[in-house]
């Protein structure tokens, strides 16, 4: 149990402390990303105007003094253009936002190496400044822990060696150099802690939405699965009478708008009930199943081929002639008539069916319902049926 659980910590920290922002994370949250860094920008710039005018006058010596407000005037130079850049043209750096940002801070920090070059008497005061800078672009700027955490080795390994340097000049006292080694590294830890917990709220915030987002897809398609199911006919993957109701309005619709001619076909399974009755339902499924395959290889893509009841289909076709529908029809039969259907039990043997099919067409002008023209088909059909079956009998429109 321990160890399982020194695993998952062990994930949840390097998934956390490893882990680069997302291009997708980083394009949902670009408003943010700027605003930290108009934000960062404007409150470096007013500590910078304020270390101008009344710390920076404690300076000793003119030649310091004149460069330590040239790197200050750097300093609001660098904040200006970021500010700009974070408010106007974001978006077309979107792709390289975090190493700005990187660099923002990294140029701003930089800036207080030759401030306690020049103005070494002072320099813990610049040591101080330039640590709450990191701690401060730590809480507010848009960085991974790993980068704030590799800035600030580098910080140590650069300005403590140089606070050690300039603490001899000015007569070593290893109480008070130990104290400002102590004071920086508690706001660089604060300021890595801080880093870590803002992107650990900022990364399970992400996490839920993509969890969401991806829930949300699911059922959608589910959804979308389950309207497709409702307008197929499960044994023949035919749409079903839903789905041919539906279509027959819209169809109508596209024949009012562009003037052709629609036609309406049912075909009915001769004696499908003698083959449950002699070989049992399971051979009149594959019969329906074989009829099914039958008339989706006859028909085009633009037509709808349905099921509307146990051993009974319909055809709605468009655009198309006379001659056309009773090709059509005509293939369908013949098809259907020379078609072999082997029985489940008996490999070696087959069986053959016939179709009686009724059909019509129809003007759109002339705006017929369903079933009015279901009724009329219907006679057509049983005219087949009564004149010996496998017939066709088409209605003239």
């Amino acid at each position: 149990m321990r160890k399982y659980t020194f695993k998952r910590y062990s994930f949840v920290l390097r998934k956390l402390f490893l882990r680069a922002y997302h291009p997708e994370f980083i394009s949902e949250n670009l408003f943010d990303i700027a605003s930290s860094l108009q934000i960062f920008s404007v409150m470096t710039a007013v500590t910078s105007i304020i270390s101008l005018l009344f710390v920076d006058s404690l300076v000793r010596t003119k030649e310091a003094s004149f460069w330590i407000a040239f790197f200050r005037i750097s300093s609001l130079a660098i904040c200006f253009m970021v500010y700009l850049l974070a408010k106007r043209g974001t978006k077309q750096y979107e792709k390289h936002i975090l190493g700005i940002t990187s660099l923002v801070l990294v140029s701003l920090v930089t800036l207080y190496i030759p401030m306690m070059v020049f103005d070494n008497p002072n320099h813990a005061y610049y040591l101080y400044g330039s640590s709450i800078l990191i701690a401060g672009g730590s809480i507010l700027l848009w960085l991974e822990p790993i980068r704030i955490c590799i800035l600030s080795f580098i910080y140590i390994l650069v300005f403590i060696p140089l606070h050690y340097n300039y603490s001899e000049i000015q007569g070593f006292d290893r109480y008070f150099f130990y104290q400002d080694v102590l004071i920086v590294s508690f706001l660089l830890a604060f300021g890595i802690t801080a880093n870590f917990l803002i992107n650990y709220w900022r990364f399970e915030e992400y996490r839920v939405q993509e969890k969401l987002h991806i829930t949300v897809g699911k059922l959608l398609r589910i959804n979308q699965r389950i309207e497709d199911l409702s307008r197929v006919d499960s044994m023949t993957e035919l749409f079903n009478r839903r789905h041919l109701l539906e279509q027959f309005d819209l169809y109508k619709k596209r024949a009012q708008r562009e003037g052709f001619v629609i036609g309406l076909v049912i075909l009915d399974l001769d004696k499908l009930k003698s083959i449950n009755d002699r070989y049992g339902h399971k051979q009149g499924d594959l019969a329906i199943q074989a009829f099914a395959k039958t008339l989706k290889s006859r028909t085009r893509f633009t037509d709808i081929a349905a099921r509307i009841g146990g051993d009974e289909f319909c055809l709605l076709v468009s655009p198309i002639d006379k001659v056309g529908l009773a090709n059509l029809t005509e293939s369908i039969r013949e098809k259907m008539e020379a078609l072999k259907i082997p029985i489940y039990n008996d490999p070696l043997q087959t069986l053959t069916l016939t179709v009686s099919i009724g059909g019509t067409l129809f003007h759109p002008e002339d705006d017929p319902s369903f079933d009015e023209l279901y009724h009329k088909i219907d006679t057509a059909l049983y005219t087949s049926k009564n004149e010996g079956r496998n017939r066709i009998t088409l209605l003239e429109s």
